[in-house]
């Protein structure tokens, strides 16, 4: 598809397209006019695009056509109907064109492509790792770094729906709009309130769809790594018609996305051979530590396959184990630990454990107490890791259609139409996280499967034992199912009908339902729990399970079902990397195995209804105003099934019910005046004001407004500006959530002892990275922070739910630029763009990460009476961190400042061959929140996700049917040096490491095509990142870098992917 940057229509039935354009050619490369240029770039916007006109006089004449039909149009930004492309509002465009040529085919990754996307995205790579808003299988978008809750997504100038599943979603899903049918994208830069309403904070996408389409159009995809995974295709229709009366367009769309795991990119590969997250330790000259003899194994991992003793019992051989934690690696030698001896069968003469060996234990027992685990390390998680998925499988159905029908010869309202927008979205994820996660249950020493401690005269000597094994069930696999269905209708027309000429009406109403649907596999907590507690030998010496205490008389009851689980079957120690350990027996897993399933619904309906048309007139030109109208309601039931909602999974909280809904009334007005045009020293002066009212049903009625000014003094020159005010209410998951677990690594606690500082054996403070603030606040909370953790330490259990106590946002902005089209040199044309912004936010919504809670409490200097120190729970019997809250709450403020740069080049080099560039770049010069009046401002610019220069830079070659396409993606330095006061990472492999690696550089993607057309075909064939380049890597314990299994940056720009080529084919009927 290419899309129109300009109107050509005919008739009076398409002036009220809103911003959209009659496409007359599908094949027509159609190119902005001039004057579209100058405004956009007035307004600190890009086409990201070749929008320049191959020719002066065809745009003179376009112009002029346009000028004498009357035909107005709406540009994103504002309601007003203009006589041109323009706008005064700070605009970028991407059109579908250079989406083609640059081998785009997902609407996520489209909008991404402009550097003004800014912070970590929730993209496929975070919301499938972590809890997130959406919930897995999402893709969704942040502009300015402001998170997504402040971009609005607009579809033809209307709110976007939310969609996701689990909890309370309430940002759209992106991979729900079929990008076959795009025809351009808006994106908005300053706030927008009073224009669009709430969420309109940091800015707004508004994707514009192909419509008045006439002809058939098949197209076909295919992405091919030159490594194995991620291979991508995407086929598609798109059918349109039109009569004198009315049109449509129809599109249909497949697209499937295939897995890349861990190890199919070898950048994930450790010195050691282990495809895994791990440490990144730095020599004296700066480079990488590799060798596996210095660094034998640099994986993170937990611990398994261990077994964890707490004993009274004074050791054999001597010496006391007085309420010791001893944790041992059966039939293998190892480090010793506690003072106690490395090496020996758990049950052989000598060892520790033989004064425990009773009568009633079998050789049976004794044998599977030496063997398990016999030949494999006791740290064998990173080994399952390789297989964990870094993107998932994504398959999506797509359906989007639109038309319109005048009915004025029906009804006799001249110049009315009827319009109609349906589409139907389907997205299918599934997530192998190949995470079996951690079980470590009790076996008490009645247990007759405890093979260290039952039967030990009357078990007097006896302890129950852990052992600490993976999971068989993969609790973080997740098979997600979304689905969203959109019905829109309205009426628009002139209201000449009741003697009001010039103005024009629009009437609609809009209903949208998601359902999104989610799966996981689990360890049913009670059943573990009822069968090692009640394990026995019946009389005839088998094993049964059970309260046999009870006795229902009449058997009105069920037989209670229980299963024997032995913890210490072999078929659990041994580790296949893809499939898992499994249990002892089909009736084991059977009886353990449940599955956890959510089913989210989201409900919204819109309706509104303005006008707009001539108020007065001024001595240069005619006031034109908009006045409307809009109502919203949104409405969230989001369930769990039993086993969610009574926590009945080992290792999750139990998660409540999602149910709530919110409504609010809208009315808006906005005015154009053109106070100078034509003038000496002001070709155009033009001022626009917008104001809306919000009556929340929550929080009451609160107003937001815009001012934007316009100045050229000569045609080539102008400066604009925009002040304005912005409202955000709490959306339905910060105000119903009703209750969400996750999990922290446990090495996210501060008070756990970095292995460096114990790597020699003992605690060495000067190996300690820990400033003295936090361990002084680490003794203060009643734990030893050189000692806590040596062996091991547990996950953190976060939560988090709605807060019906929030305060609505408020925010202003400002926006200054000015834009220059250089009118010298009829040899090329050349323009230039610069655009200042600020957004300052008061009472900001924040919901804090785990790791970001606790850095910020015990770093600080008013422990423990710092907010943060209030959302945490230490378990006061093991001292590790049990419980931190991430509930949203009110922070004082949080800005976003930056400038955006925008050029661009062309000019014909020889025989009808033309050279085209365009480039944009966006600098953030502040990017920080304030959790409280006075306290430490944060400035996220320039750490990881938050670089302060972002890129993309296109250039073609156009010689007849053949275009040759080059685009250069860049994305700035980064790192997280001791950021916010956490702790930077420790050397952890000896004297030759004097540094870890916790920053990144910058990095510079090529992407390449060739484009061939005819009146009826399309081919386009080309590379993305062309060199090949290998994404940047942390250290696995980097501060606030979003890693799950990699030490890859997520979420922050970065190809995971590497080189692929891909070719686009379409054919026209």
């Amino acid at each position: 598809m290419y899309a129109l940057a300009r109107c050509k229509t005919e008739g009076r039935r398409k002036q009220h397209h809103e911003g959209v354009c009659n496409v007359s050619s599908y094949w027509d490369r159609e190119r902005l006019l001039r004057s579209t240029i100058l405004a956009g770039f007035a307004a600190a916007g890009l086409t990201v695009a070749p929008s320049f006109a191959q020719q002066a006089d065809e745009d003179d004449e376009d112009e002029e056509q346009a000028e004498q039909s009357g035909d107005n149009i709406v540009v994103t930004g504002s309601r007003i109907r203009r006589d041109s492309f323009s706008s005064t509002s700070p605009l970028q465009v991407i059109d579908a064109e250079t989406v083609t040529e640059a081998g785009l085919v997902d609407t996520a990754e489209i909008i991404r492509s402009v550097p003004v996307i800014q912070g970590a995205q929730l993209d496929a790579t975070i919301n499938n790792s972590f809890v997130t808003n959406g919930g897995p299988g999402v893709n969704n978008v942040s502009l300015r770094g402001l998170s997504a809750d402040r971009t609005l997504i607009l579809i033809n100038g209307r709110r976007m729906s939310p969609a996701g599943v689990e909890g309370a979603p309430s940002f759209p899903d992106l991979n729900l709009i079929p990008s076959s049918i795009i025809q351009r994208v808006d994106i908005l830069l300053d706030g927008a309130s009073s224009v669009y309403g709430s969420d309109a904070v940091a800015g707004v996408v508004n994707v514009i769809t192909q419509q008045d389409y006439e002809g058939l159009n098949i197209e076909g995809y295919v992405s091919i790594p030159e490594e194995g995974g991620g291979e991508n295709q995407r086929y598609s229709i798109l059918v349109g018609d039109r009569s004198e009366r009315g049109g449509f367009t129809f599109a249909m769309e497949y697209y499937d996305q295939q897995n890349l795991r861990i190890l199919d990119r070898d950048y994930n590969r450790s010195p050691s051979g282990f495809y895994c997250s791990q440490d990144i330790d730095l020599d004296a000259s700066g480079n990488q530590i590799t060798s596996a003899a210095t660094r034998p194994n640099t994986c993170g991992g937990s611990i398994i396959n261990r077994v964890r003793v707490y004993s009274f019992l004074a050791r054999p051989g001597g010496g006391l184990l007085l309420g010791t934690d001893v944790y041992r690696t059966p039939g293998r030698d190892g480090v010793a630990l506690n003072n106690v001896a490395a090496g020996g069968d758990a049950r052989s003469p000598g060892d520790w454990f033989v004064a425990w060996a009773g009568a009633g234990s079998t050789a049976a027992q004794n044998a599977t107490a030496r063997t398990y685990m016999s030949n494999l390390p006791e740290n064998q998680s990173y080994v399952a890791n390789q297989f964990t998925d870094m993107l998932p499988a994504n398959t999506r159905y797509n359906m989007f259609f639109t038309g319109d029908y005048d009915i004025d010869s029906l009804f006799g309202l001249e110049g009315t139409s009827f319009f109609f927008e349906a589409s139907h979205s389907n997205s299918q994820t599934f997530n192998d996280s190949n995470y079996h996660g951690q079980l470590f249950p009790t076996v008490p020493d009645t247990n007759p499967t405890n093979p260290f401690t039952y039967n030990n005269g009357a078990s007097f000597f006896g302890y129950g034992v852990v052992p600490i094994i993976a999971s068989p069930v993969q609790r973080s696999d997740v098979d997600v199912e979304i689905q969203q269905t959109r019905l829109l209708t309205g009426l628009r027309g002139d209201l000449g009908f009741i003697g009001a000429p010039g103005w024009d009406f629009e009437a609609f109403a809009s209903y949208t339902r998601s359902m999104g649907y989610s799966s996981r596999g689990a360890v049913l907590e009670e059943r573990l729990r009822l069968s090692l507690g009640t394990t026995r030998f019946d009389g005839g010496g088998n094993l049964v399970c059970g309260d046999q205490a009870y006795q229902d008389l009449f058997g009105f009851l069920d037989p209670e079902n229980c299963v024997p689980v032995n913890m210490f079957a072999p078929s659990l120690y041994i580790y296949n990397p893809e499939t898992g350990p499994q249990w002892g027996t089909t009736a084991e897993r059977d009886f353990l195995t449940g599955e956890r399933t959510v089913t989210t619904k989201v409900d919204e309906l819109v309706a509104g209804a303005f006008v707009t048309g001539p108020l007065f007139n001024l001595p240069d030109g005619e006031v034109s105003g908009v006045f409307g109208w809009e109502f919203r309601e949104i409405g969230l039931d989001s369930g769990v099934d039993t086993i969610a909602r009574l926590g009945l999974a080992a290792g999750f909280f139990a998660d409540q019910l999602s149910v709530g809904s919110v409504n609010l009334n809208e009315a808006y007005a906005e005015l154009s005046f053109p106070l100078l045009r034509g003038r000496t020293f002001a070709e155009d002066l033009t001022f626009d004001v917008a104001a809306r009212l919000t009556d929340h049903e929550f929080y009451g009625q609160n107003s937001t407004w815009a001012a934007k000014l316009s100045w050229s003094p000569v045609d080539y020159l102008t400066f604009r500006g925009t002040a304005g005010t912005s409202f955000r209410a709490p959306n339905v998951r910060e105000l119903f959530l009703g209750g969400q677990t996750g999990f922290t690594g446990g090495g996210a606690d501060p008070c756990v002892v970095p292995f460096a500082a114990t790597q020699s054996g003992n605690y060495v403070r000067t190996d300690d990275p820990r400033s003295d603030t936090v361990l002084n606040n680490c003794i203060a909370d009643g734990v030893d922070p050189t000692t806590l953790g040596q062996n091991g330490v547990p996950s953190i259990q976060s939560f988090r739910a709605g807060n019906p106590g929030l305060d609505p946002e408020t925010s202003d902005s400002i926006s200054v630029g000015f834009a220059i089209d250089q009118p010298w040199f009829d040899a090329f044309d050349f323009q230039f763009g610069v655009n200042y912004y600020e957004i300052n936010i008061e009472d900001s919504i924040a919901i804090p990460g785990t790791a970001f809670s606790l850095n910020r409490c015990y770093n600080s200097t008013n422990y423990p009476n710092d907010p943060f120190c209030a959302r945490r729970q230490r378990d006061p019997n093991t001292g590790f961190l049990s419980f931190v809250d991430n509930t949203p709450f009110n922070i004082a403020q949080q800005t976003s400042q930056g400038v955006d740069y925008n050029a661009r080049f062309g000019m014909d080099i020889w025989g009808g061959t033309r050279l085209e560039a365009s480039t944009v770049w966006t600098q953030s010069l502040e990017i920080t929140n304030q959790t409280t009046p006075g306290s430490a401002v944060n400035d996220f610019v320039g750490t990881i996700g938050f670089p302060e220069w972002r890129g993309t830079t296109d250039a073609r070659i156009i010689a007849g049917d053949w275009t040759f396409f080059w685009r250069g993606r860049y994305i700035g330095e980064q790192n997280n040096l001791g950021i916010f006061g956490a702790a930077e990472p420790a050397c952890e492999f000896g004297a030759t490491c004097v540094d870890v690696l916790d920053d990144v550089d910058s990095v510079l993607y090529h992407d390449v095509s060739v484009n061939w057309r005819s009146d009826t075909w399309r081919v386009t064939v080309g590379v993305n990142n062309a060199l090949n380049e290998d994404p940047p890597l942390v250290d696995q314990n980097t501060a606030d870098a979003t890693l799950s299994g990699t030490n890859v940056p997520l979420g922050a720009g970065y190809d995971l992917i590497g080189r692929r080529f891909f070719v686009n084919v379409a054919k026209r009927f």
